[in-house]
């Protein structure tokens, strides 16, 4: 479920964020300034790519999955706030891209990583293959409600991410949660290993 909420969140980034930019934000986002900030989502993105991680290995998978979360619901914030306040839109539209990079950054190598540490070793491949098929479910539905939303009313698009902000508060509580069961999992794993010495 949470690897189906990150990439309903990644599937904004491509399809939802440009239209809305254009359609529902003041501030003249022309194309070219849509694609400027696009570029530089892109090359924060690279940049910053192995800083982050580097960052990132002094927690467990879940807990970087859980900053992860947690930059993804201050970018829909300041998305959301975008499209409300009349001045300061290129530069509120700017942070939201820049929390985004660093999100997809502090998701993308601790996902897969955490479903292997949750997986029984001989069950392994089946949970990765399930967990490559969340990206499908993800881009399936993101597209598709993001699109549905943005044929609607200004305050059906504020409620949109205001929800998305919620959903980043149920995906925090459930990797809090598999972070707690798999602490409780090493400890017991280490005190038996210690028992066996």
């Amino acid at each position: 479920m949470v690897n189906v909420f990150f990439t309903f969140y990644i599937s904004q980034i491509h399809s939802t964020i440009p239209l809305y930019l254009n359609n529902f934000v003041s501030g003249n986002f022309s194309p070219l300034i849509i694609s400027a900030i696009f570029t530089g989502h892109t090359a924060l993105t690279v940049i910053f790519q192995l800083p982050v991680a580097r960052k990132l290995r002094n927690f467990s998978h879940a807990q970087a999955l859980i900053i992860s979360a947690i930059l993804w619901g201050l970018g829909f914030f300041v998305i959301g706030i975008a499209g409300i306040v009349e001045i300061g839109n290129i530069l509120l539209t700017t942070l939201a891209l820049s929390l985004f990079a660093i999100a997809i950054i502090s998701y993308t190598p601790s996902a897969s990583a955490l479903v292997a540490d949750l997986a029984p070793e001989s069950l392994r491949g089946i949970y990765l293959a399930i967990n490559a098929q969340c990206w499908a479910i993800g881009f399936l539905i993101g597209p598709l409600l993001g699109g549905w939303v943005l044929d609607r009313t200004q305050i059906v698009v504020r409620i949109f991410w205001l929800s998305m902000v919620i959903t980043v508060g149920i995906t925090v509580s459930v990797l809090q949660y598999l972070d707690r069961k798999l602490m409780s999992k090493n400890l017991v794993n280490r005190e038996g290993v210690g028992s066996k010495e």
